[in-house]
């Protein structure tokens, strides 16, 4: 089985809190099988951007860039031609069943659907109805 982790998973491993039974699902999955959406990465950014200055804010951008790239360098997944594909048709079928999903939802669903990834999230309702596989380590 593959797996897709969500900004939420990875970023548990940065967390003031870290939730242990995430951190101890991580470990224990070969990191062969992870992948991160580039989505995530920009996600990532993001929130280090809109912290303040300081020793935090720091510490996960060298995390970003210097541990996680190089952790899934090869494990990367881009929005191809085929995943935008895989997006149009899930997009389509949820508007035409009256159901809206965020632009940057519904690409990491796409992502997962396209690659038949695992998605890692304790955001299940944001992918209902996606038919995306869904595993929620906060949960198990």
């Amino acid at each position: 089985m593959r797996w897709l982790l969500d900004t939420c998973a990875i970023s548990e491993l940065v967390s003031r809190k870290p939730r242990k039974k995430v951190i101890e699902w991580i470990d224990s999955i070969d990191s062969d099988a992870l992948y991160l959406s580039v989505i995530t990465i920009g996600e990532i950014r993001k929130g280090i951007e809109k912290l303040p200055d300081s020793k935090r804010r720091d510490a996960i951008h060298n995390w970003l860039t210097e541990d996680l790239f190089l952790r899934f360098k090869d494990r990367l997944v881009p929005l191809d031609s085929e995943v935008m594909l895989t997006w149009g048709i899930l997009t389509g079928r949820l508007e035409r069943e009256g159901t809206m999903m965020s632009a940057i939802y519904s690409l990491i669903a796409a992502t997962a659907l396209h690659h038949d990834f695992t998605l890692v999230t304790r955001n299940e309702e944001h992918f209902f109805n996606s038919q995306v596989k869904v595993f929620n380590p906060w949960k198990e």
